[in-house]
């Protein structure tokens, strides 16, 4: 049943009730919240109102759990992963004075902070500025970090370069009042990869790159999804049957989130995610027989021009790579090499010293890092002469760029540590399973993927995971302790979907004991050539259960 709610116009004029977090919007903007951070950071923690900490999230900044420890954590915004050296050192050196020395890269491709004081935040900022970053964005009912390929303008493989259109979306987005006031957070992705790296599946705008050929000629230019999403209601992003050129992608990535600040629900904040008013407009213009147009008309009522109708379904190569490993770029004599930090925990110094390697080895002038959604990171523009040197330093500083399947293949959420809504502690969980993988399955030599959530919510994206854990509680000799819900069989791209739940309550403890009896179940009953994820299509999840035979 559809859910018709009120547009944003009689949301402002109060012609409807509203919820506090609506009210709070509207009597002051998000943005605005910026004058009162740099007072409070006078004035001290015990003096920030209750609505100026929701609002301070449009900059970046939440509360680190306990809510009244004085802690703050701190995400940034780096469009498309893109960093140089400078950028990079700016931001070691600021998890060195205020962070305790570590940091995490997201799956966002941002780098998160915690342990801030609000006294801490406006120098922050001011030093992020000098190096030309931000935090504007990186919460709120806002845009997000603007996602992307981390390889774009170099994989010889890719279907266009994306870097010109995202930045050009990311620039209009970021302080823009025009959608400081959206229903829930906003998260688009641009990128040209032929594999689809940048999720288009689970983002709420998502362009992606598309080739066609018109009399004969082959011409590149873009699709687009929208009403992806994960969090407790998971939805695939809905793809709309046309075909964008690269000067048209800003205006519709426009045109869409007018859609979404104008027609997206506010009544209630759960249901207030673009997926949810795409997925009732999907259905009212009849589903897979018409949602597509239904959705196409939509945009193009805001456009000043008609989109090209392109009804093909791209081919996806394997969409859950991370470009991790050492590469040819499509530039003569230049290669990257990824880096691998399960997790995202970056800790001893390594962003800073990752920084002197890109100077060090990078080509004149072309220092450059990468961040991944997958939470690791890429140094490119590399001389094959200095590939051998970079390696021995890398080996050196203990920083790993030929991962084990297990170490490059699982992701993970901040978890109870530091987050005031998980139930598990994950991103520490995680950091020892890999080792205990490494020991107890070193057998197992295929690719798989592991992500952890620690509640529902799903920062860890364990819905799309080979292997999804998330977070949960149980009782052992009457003492509560960790524990985990595992899911089998998510992936995206071809043949996308969710996973579905296969065992409730695994103690943290036997995780790695757990992972290694299903990849032998696996292992047993595979086809030839059979990836993990098709097994899982292909076999029962009884019969699953039935073997693994798990206590």
């Amino acid at each position: 049943m559809i859910d018709i709610q009120p547009n944003f116009a009689a949301v402002k004029q109060g012609l409807i009730p509203l919820t506090q977090m609506e009210k709070m919007k509207l009597e002051k903007d998000g943005l605005d919240v910026i004058h009162d951070i740099h007072r409070y950071a006078k004035t001290g923690f015990a003096s920030i109102e209750a609505d100026d900490f929701d609002r301070m999230k449009w900059y970046g900044v939440y509360r680190q759990k306990p809510k009244d420890s004085g802690y703050f954590m701190l995400r940034t915004k780096i469009p498309g992963g893109q960093l140089n050296a400078q950028q990079a050192r700016m931001l070691q050196s600021i998890a060195d004075r205020f962070g305790h020395g570590f940091s995490d890269i997201t799956t966002r491709q941002t780098i998160q902070y915690h342990w801030l004081k609000i006294e801490d935040i406006p120098g922050i900022f001011a030093d992020l500025a000098t190096v030309g970053m931000t935090t504007s964005g990186a919460c709120g009912d806002d845009t997000r970090n603007v996602v992307g390929c981390p390889v774009a303008g170099i994989d010889p493989d890719e279907i266009t370069d994306g870097r010109p259109e995202l930045e050009e979306v990311s620039r209009n987005m970021t302080d823009n009042r025009e959608f400081s006031n959206l229903p829930r957070k906003y998260k688009i992705s641009v990128s040209g990869c032929c594999i689809h790296c940048a999720q288009p599946d689970i983002n709420c705008c998502s362009v992606f790159g598309l080739k066609r050929v018109v009399d004969g000629r082959e011409e590149r230019g873009y699709g687009i999804m929208i009403g992806g999403g994960l969090s407790s209601a998971p939805k695939l992003a809905k793809q709309l049957p046309v075909f964008i050129k690269p000067e048209q992608v800003w205006p519709v990535v426009h045109a869409v989130s007018c859609l979404f600040r104008d027609h997206g629900y506010r009544l209630k904040r759960n249901n207030a995610r673009f997926k949810f008013l795409i997925e009732d407009w999907w259905n009212l213009g009849g589903g897979e027989n018409g949602g597509g147009e239904y959705l196409a008309e939509k945009v193009e009522e805001l456009l000043d021009f008609k989109l090209e109708r392109q009804h093909e379904i791209p081919v996806i190569r394997d969409q859950e790579t991370d470009h991790l490993g050492i590469h040819k770029q499509k530039q003569d004599d230049l290669y990257w090499v990824g880096v691998c930090f399960p997790g995202g925990r970056i800790r001893n110094g390594a962003l800073g010293k990752i920084a002197d390697l890109a100077e060090k080895y990078c080509a004149a002038g072309q220092d450059a890092i990468r961040t991944t959604n997958k939470q690791n990171l890429l140094i490119i523009n590399v001389p094959e002469k200095n590939l051998q040197a970079l390696k021995s330093e890398l080996d050196a500083l203990g920083l790993d760029y030929q991962p084990s399947n297990f170490r490059k293949g699982c992701v993970s959420c901040t978890g109870i540590e530091f987050c005031n809504l998980a139930v598990s502690e994950t991103k520490n969980r995680m950091l020892a399973l890999v080792t205990e993988l490494e020991n107890t399955s070193g057998w197992y030599k295929d690719k798989i993927r592991i992500h952890f959530s620690g509640c529902p919510s799903s920062c860890g994206q364990h819905q799309i995971a080979d292997i999804g854990f998330r977070g949960a509680r149980t009782k052992v000799n009457g003492e509560t302790v960790d524990a985990f819900d595992a899911f089998i069989g998510g992936r995206l791209g071809q043949n996308r979907r969710f996973n579905d739940l296969l065992k409730g309550k695994i103690i943290a403890r036997d995780v790695h004991l757990f992972i290694d009896k299903l990849l032998r179940v696996y292992d047993a009953g595979k086809q030839p050539g059979e990836t993990f994820a098709d097994y899982t299509d292909r076999v029962k999840k009884d019969e699953i259960l039935t073997a693994l035979d798990w206590k």
